[in-house]
């Protein structure tokens, strides 16, 4: 069950991040290279890594976005 949830809420954060960024005309490229992380690591947190530098990297990408913190 637990693993159940933190899927779901992967998938939110994933698509709420894509939408913003669409809404902002902006590639998860483009993104990367604006906050000075490597694409891999900003795909990871995109994807609702649970590690703490893609929790960190959520934060820049809520901040440049101008999202709510999710977490």
């Amino acid at each position: 069950m637990p693993e159940e949830k933190l899927a779901g809420q992967a998938d939110q954060i994933f698509k709420k991040i894509k939408i913003s960024l669409i809404e902002q005309d902006m590639s998860q490229r483009e993104l990367a290279d604006f906050i000075g992380e490597g694409t891999v690591q900003v795909s990871r947190a995109v994807h609702g890594g649970v590690d703490p530098k893609s929790r960190r990297i959520r934060q820049k990408i809520y901040k440049v976005l101008g999202m709510e913190e999710e977490e």
